[in-house]
């Protein structure tokens, strides 16, 4: 009778320090969120920035002209180069929310696990019914809500930055259009990282989590 108390409590102990373990891996994903509020903004700050501030009548081989009406003006090679940059690093922000995002349905999966191995099915269907099922997810809504929203408006932004890139006044006829196609060119495959990425992050979801049930 002993025996069975302790591995009760045990058992208790157990499933309380991984729900707050959890709750505090949420916790920690919500203030990286912030981070990436933060990070967002000065992104768009900065090519906004460089983008109204870009002329065609600039060399292409000067960065920065002298002052008009106090306001400096870049050439087409820098909106391009920046665009570049801008891109990759919101690339390396979607491949970050895909892994915190996958980290989410993987760690309710261990929690379901282990509720329906300590629950019995009444009792977890009582309790939790169909609102807490990380397994039956499909390409479209693998990913937390809070997780898809930012990487889709991260998404919308690089296609926004590409195609206002290609749209601007000039851009494909300065001397050096050989190196703008270029740029242009990795703009739109760093773009498609990007949706490649979520595509091999569902089919590691469902390699791993969902057909993990079967």
């Amino acid at each position: 009778m002993s025996n069975n108390n302790d591995n009760k409590e045990n058992m208790n102990k157990l499933l309380d320090t991984l729900h707050s373990q959890f709750a505090e891996n949420q916790n920690h994903h919500q203030g990286i969120f912030i981070q990436f509020l933060i990070a967002l903004f000065a992104i768009f700050g900065v090519f906004g920035y460089i983008y109204t501030h870009t002329s065609s009548e600039i060399s292409a081989i000067q960065t920065v002209v002298g002052k008009i009406n106090d306001i400096e003006l870049y050439s087409l090679l820098t909106l391009l180069i920046t665009s570049v940059i801008v891109l990759a690093i919101l690339t390396l922000l979607i491949a970050i929310i895909l892994n915190l995002g996958y980290g989410f349905r993987r760690d309710q999966h261990l929690n379901k696990k282990i509720r329906q191995k300590y629950l019995t099915n009444g009792e977890y269907e009582d309790i939790f019914g169909k609102l807490y099922n990380s397994d039956n997810k499909n390409i479209c809504d693998f990913l937390p809500d809070f997780y898809k929203i930012f990487y889709w408006f991260i998404l919308g932004f690089q296609i926004i930055i590409f195609l206002t890139t290609c749209f601007k006044e000039n851009i494909l006829q300065f001397e050096n259009n050989s190196f703008a196609f270029l740029m242009l060119l990795l703009d739109f495959s760093l773009i498609l990282v990007s949706v490649c990425l979520y595509y091999l992050t569902y089919r590691k979801y469902k390699d791993k989590l969902k057909n993990a049930e079967r």
